[in-house]
């Protein structure tokens, strides 16, 4: 694959133009990610606000009994959308599910460490760590190109 940037003073908008020989699993990846970029959705502060979020701006997203929250690199929001509708939503962006309550941005995992009892434990960029259960263990590392089939 070759990646050409050129930077145009005149343009209202960022274009990307992406070509391709055949359809393949890199091209519906590219694809995937750059239509994710421009996602977004509402998220509600403590003090009632909305705001507008991206996803590429989500570490993760969390499941805490009947709400789902929103996790920025140093605020949290709650979304009135479930985690089967966000990882429904996010399915081909990267966004996967780590556990029955978890829905990690893959982009933002530092490090990855492996933990007893075949689980792993994810570091993210702002430090926190979250833990992979078992049972998506195979999906992490199928997402992110690791050995290992998705189930």
């Amino acid at each position: 694959m070759k990646l050409f940037l050129s930077k145009k003073e005149d343009l209202t908008e960022t274009e990307i133009e992406i070509r391709y020989r055949e359809e393949n699993e890199e091209f519906n990846e590219i694809l995937s990610l750059v239509r994710s970029v421009g996602e977004r959705l509402i998220g509600i502060r403590d003090n009632g606000d909305e705001q507008v979020l991206s996803s590429s701006g989500i570490l993760y997203f969390e499941a805490v009994e009947r709400y789902v929250f929103a996790y920025g690199m140093s605020d949290v929001f709650k979304v009135r959308n479930t985690l089967y509708d966000l990882e429904e939503r996010f399915k081909s962006s990267s966004f996967v599910r780590i556990s029955k309550s978890l829905l990690v941005n893959i982009c933002a995992v530092r490090r990855i460490v492996p933990e007893n009892g075949r689980r792993l434990k994810l570091i993210l960029n702002n430090g926190e760590a979250l833990i992979v259960s078992r049972g998506y263990v195979s999906d992490l590392k199928a997402a992110i190109g690791m050995k290992g089939e998705k189930r």
